[in-house]
């Protein structure tokens, strides 16, 4: 029976790297670990000892936070906008990349680049603009404010990654449908789809993050308390005079864990799809 060889000892530029990851990896962890326990803290003890565990862990700051602050209405409220919002821009987004990259019409170019405008402008440089239109359709203060609004911004980096995708595709099934009297709507839905799925379900996932989390557009569209999503309506906590430090930290946390909890499920699904085109 042949004896193991001892495992090849690390060089020190391996070393090196395993340090240097340890410590990105501890700095982009501790915000939110930080989170997590702050939330079993006394407004008093987060002031005496913020980066202390605490010497007390109240678990009823969490059912404070949900009943004072009316996370389950939050919640439904972040889960019809963020869904909506995906559907609305997963399935136009995919459209418009079909149609940049399969189609041949007049102003093709031109129009590809305008849609890449939309990932150079920060929300706050058309909020004004978007408030207004909102208002002449009488949308503020409803919920679709929020899902056209969010599913609309999220459409321009969903074309750009979908196209790539579509571009890496190969056209002799689509050639294939044509032949034989399929229309390009008909290629698009049963020919097409069925291959960028991958790519379908990792925007969908990037979208979904994004949508859950925004703040901006719930802020300024949303006044009323009812239907307001979760990002927005943690603000409650926060006073004129005073702000329940443990009761935020208690709603950041339920907040932020469902959708962590959900990219840990979907992770192999964005890695997935994020390396399919550069495979093909």
């Amino acid at each position: 029976m042949s004896s193991n060889t001892d495992a090849r000892p690390r060089t020190p530029g391996e070393w090196l790297q395993f340090g240097a990851g340890s410590v990105i990896v501890t700095v982009m962890c501790f915000p939110a670990i930080w989170m997590v326990y702050s939330a079993f803290k006394s407004n008093r003890e987060i002031f005496r000892s913020p980066f202390g565990l605490p010497a007390e862990w109240r678990f009823e700051n969490f059912t404070k936070a949900w009943i004072e602050g009316g996370l389950g209405a939050l919640f439904l409220n972040t889960i019809i906008v963020t869904g909506l919002g995906v559907a609305m821009s997963v399935f136009f987004a995919s459209m418009a990349a079909y149609a940049f990259t399969r189609l041949d019409f007049p102003g093709r170019r031109a129009l590809a680049r305008l849609f890449l405008v939309g990932l150079l402008l920060p929300p706050p440089a058309v909020a004004i603009a978007l408030f207004t239109q909102l208002s002449a359709l009488g949308l503020i203060n409803t919920l679709w404010a929020l899902i056209l609004t969010n599913g609309a911004w999220t459409i321009a980096l969903t074309t750009y990654l979908l196209g790539g995708y579509f571009r890496s595709l190969k056209r002799e099934m689509e050639e294939a449908a044509l032949l034989e009297g399929a229309n390009r709507f008909q290629i698009f839905w049963h020919v097409v789809m069925p291959l960028v799925k991958p790519a379908m379900i990792t925007v969908a996932i990037l979208n979904a993050i994004n949508i859950w989390n925004e703040l901006l557009f719930a802020l300024l569209f949303i006044s009323d308390d009812a239907k307001r999503t979760l990002p927005a309506g943690i603000v409650r906590f926060s006073g004129y005079h005073s702000t329940d430090y443990s009761l935020i930290f208690a709603a950041l946390t339920i907040t932020t864990i469902p959708i962590m909890i959900f990219y840990f499920i979907c992770q192999r699904h964005v890695m997935r799809g994020l390396t399919a085109a550069v495979a093909e």
